[in-house]
């Protein structure tokens, strides 16, 4: 025999103190800059070997 409770549990804790409620995503103004796309400084390089490798 499982030991499993006969109600359903939620999969949300309901306690706001330690799991804050959900957040809204996150909306950008521009695109996305992948690593592989021109760096946005406008120097000719890629993304990862410029701006994106101190990041």
């Amino acid at each position: 025999m499982t030991d499993k409770p006969s109600t359903p549990i939620s999969s949300g804790c309901t306690n706001t103190s330690c799991c804050p409620p959900p957040q809204s995503p996150v909306t950008r103004d521009a695109p996305k800059v992948g690593r592989n796309d021109p760096c946005v400084c406008g120097n000719g390089r890629k993304y990862k070997k410029c701006c994106g490798k101190c990041a």
